[in-house]
């Protein structure tokens, strides 16, 4: 297994785990915070089918030749994996560790399966990428697109954006603090993130003084 497969099994199986140990008002509460989040899922899943699947799909899925499903580009929070795991079925959460028992390949993602992504809900820095030439092509034919566009990146960040508390840092305070680490904590990892975060007020955990270090 490669390293990114390994992490990826590291991180599904600390979330799987832990979710068996939380307690019903920790459930409640994880629920309760990315219900709004889905919500504005919902909202981008609806401009894609409308703008780009048209224009995505025959350019770049049938040709194999994917500029966002290649495995340079993927990238995923913490908080992508625990909310697709947890809006996920049984059989759903198996397709994930079952991608990750084949072998990785340089041209595609190890998730990207005969019908598209096996994520139940796929990570966010996937829904909210497009390639220059067909951004170019969609806002031509619908100008009104482009500004929607903007709107939704805008929204973006009110979840992943750590200038204020946001979802994405949260979830990961949760799952720390019933004993979860994982390489995919950026909020608690990464020194960009750590240094908005900072520059925002927002108090550090040991966990984040770490991850500067």
């Amino acid at each position: 297994m490669s390293e990114y497969n390994r992490d990826q099994w590291a991180s599904f199986t600390a979330i799987r785990e832990a979710m068996e140990t939380l307690s019903r008002d920790q459930l409640a509460l994880l629920a309760t915070a990315v219900r709004p989040y889905l919500a504005f899922r919902q909202k981008l899943a609806a401009f894609h089918e409308k703008f780009f699947a048209p224009h995505c799909m025959p350019l770049c899925f049938t040709t194999h030749q994917s500029a966002c499903c290649g495995f340079e580009s993927i990238f995923t929070f913490f908080a992508d994996q625990v909310i697709t795991y947890l809006v996920s079925k049984t059989d759903e959460r198996e397709r994930l560790f079952q991608a990750l028992l084949r072998p990785l390949r340089s041209d595609r993602c190890v998730y990207l399966g005969p019908q598209g992504c096996v994520w139940t809900l796929p990570p966010i820095s996937c829904a909210m990428f497009y390639c220059e030439k067909v951004k170019e092509r969609v806002f031509a034919e619908h100008p009104e697109a482009h500004h929607t566009w903007q709107a939704l990146r805008n929204e973006e960040k009110a979840f992943t954006y750590p200038d204020r508390p946001v979802l994405f840092d949260v979830i990961e305070n949760l799952f720390l603090d019933v004993g979860v680490d994982s390489p995919h904590m950026y909020f608690h990892r990464s020194p960009g993130l750590l240094r908005i975060k900072r520059k925002a007020g927002l108090q550090a955990s040991a966990v984040d003084q770490k991850g500067s270090a």
